[in-house]
């Protein structure tokens, strides 16, 4: 009776430990295809999810949208604040999925900072630039996205 009631125990712990979160941040988007399941017991946040896939669990805060309110062009938008110390937001905006890689670049174009490199699907994105260990100066954030690309100057002063 003692090993029926423990292991019940230890079915019940790990079921309350074993759910799957799954948070969408500001300016980030997810799009679930048609034909693939997006499943989670919880879904939050205040990105943007779309798609015509199915979508299960527990969602809050979150609203699928349709594909029409995903951006029909590229974009880079100027940092805010700017001048800024120590933390800026660059926005921007992909019409169709593709690799993006931002990179932070000085006065005399040396590259500081690998910001983001990987793959992005089409959506609105914002992307937090910390200058804590950077210098006062101006640098040039440079944003590729496959056929597109866009340049900000962004004014750091300590």
């Amino acid at each position: 009776m003692k090993t029926i009631i423990l292991i019940t125990i230890l079915l019940l712990a790990f079921s309350a430990n074993s759910q799957s979160v799954l948070t969408l941040e500001t300016g980030s988007s997810m799009g679930v295809t048609t034909g693939a399941n997006l499943c989670a017991n919880v879904i939050n946040g205040s990105g943007i999810l779309y798609g015509s896939g199915n979508i299960c669990g527990g969602l809050v805060a979150v609203d699928p949208v349709t594909s029409n309110e995903l951006p029909g062009t590229f974009n880079m938008s100027q940092n805010y604040p700017n001048p800024f110390n120590p933390v800026t937001v660059v926005k921007y905006q992909l019409p169709e999925a593709a690799y993006v890689n931002v990179k932070l670049y000085d006065q005399l174009g040396r590259e500081i900072l690998q910001l983001f490199a990987g793959e992005r699907q089409a959506g609105f994105y914002e992307l937090t630039v910390d200058g804590t260990n950077l210098a006062s100066g101006m640098y040039f954030c440079t944003l590729k996205a496959g056929d597109h690309s866009g340049v900000i100057k962004m004014l750091l002063v300590k």
